[in-house]
């Protein structure tokens, strides 16, 4: 849907401009043929577009060496096996299991974070952004591009809060709770599958996490840049949980993927401040987004679908380059 919309738009705009540049005038000349080549080089026109309808974070179909080697600088990757990841996450249930991975678990890598914060959690030191697709995590960490909008998390009980790369890209891969005067959230586990057909909702995804792995702030610091200031503390978080009502409806349009979360007339009464929806572009630098008036713009990757030789054999298929192995 969006990947098509994408396409179809890129390859527009393609056309376009080499239709200008073959059609130009003496008065337009002024466009060089290297500024036409730069603009036309930054169109992603590829027909191997990654399906992004359906993922499953233990059966993808997708190489993740650039997130290898982008995040080994900022924290540790960890061969992990499927009994492991049983262990973890059964508390509660999904769309997703362990069960399917592939019988080889070589290949499953996850990844720990180098983070010096006391208590730290995922969606953390960043803020939120209201967009036209919902509620988007602006992270202050410039690998925060990867970790808060593909794959999913979970505070594993020997390695700490670790992160299962995925090829879908959200706002942000989180579920909500709301009381009166709090909102919380916490990352969604590898046990939420997406499906663009059912989303992600409280009827297929029913994983409980611990209450100190949530996040609870006051409604009029929902906006605030969250770096430690304006969190409430682990300890009130079983009686928020208590007092508060669930938000869990991740689904999607032509426009992407939509986290819906905290109502906006809400937060605009509560903070006595108006809530202006902005437009989410993707470019092609990596870091920290770029947050305008109108809009954000924020890098998604290209990932490449895995490769088979004629005997079923995957070509493509890398490891990070540096890896603890599972204990």
């Amino acid at each position: 849907m969006l990947i098509k919309n994408l396409l179809i738009s890129s390859v527009s705009t393609l056309i376009f401009l080499l239709t200008c540049s073959s059609g130009r005038t003496q008065q337009n000349e002024q466009m060089t043929d290297s500024l036409l080549l730069e603009k036309i080089k930054n169109i992603d026109v590829s027909l191997n577009s990654i399906d992004e309808t359906d993922e499953n974070l233990f059966l993808n179909s997708v190489s993740f060496e650039s997130l290898y080697d982008d995040l080994s600088p900022a924290g540790d990757w960890i061969q992990i096996t499927k009994e492991e990841i049983d262990k973890d996450l059964k508390d509660g249930e999904g769309q997703a299991y362990s069960s399917e991975i592939a019988p080889d678990a070589e290949f499953i890598f996850i990844w720990h974070p180098t983070v010096t914060e006391e208590g730290w959690r995922p969606y953390t030191n960043g803020r939120w952004e209201y967009t036209a697709n919902g509620w988007m995590w602006v992270s202050n960490y410039t690998w925060g591009w990867a970790v808060f909008h593909y794959g999913r998390w979970w505070n594993s009980s020997k390695y700490g809060w670790v992160w299962l790369p995925g090829y879908v890209w959200a706002p942000a891969w989180v579920q909500w709770r709301i009381t009166d005067n709090h909102i919380g959230w916490c990352p969604l586990t590898p046990n939420a599958k997406w499906n663009a057909e059912s989303g992600i909702t409280e009827v297929n995804y029913t994983y409980r996490n611990r209450d100190a792995d949530w996040v609870f702030v006051e409604k009029n610091n929902f906006f605030n840049n969250l770096t430690g200031t304006g969190i409430i503390k682990t300890s009130e978080n079983g009686d928020l949980i208590t007092r508060s009502k669930t938000i869990l409806s991740i689904n999607s349009d032509n426009n992407g993927i939509i986290n819906n979360g905290p109502d906006v007339k809400d937060i605009e009464s509560k903070t006595g401040k108006p809530v202006k929806q902005k437009v989410i572009n993707f470019w092609n630098i990596k870091g920290k987004p770029l947050v305008g008036d109108n809009d954000i713009s924020v890098y998604k990757e290209n990932f490449k679908k895995l490769e088979y030789d004629s005997n079923g054999k995957v070509t493509n298929y890398s490891k990070p380059r540096i890896f603890k192995r599972s204990e």
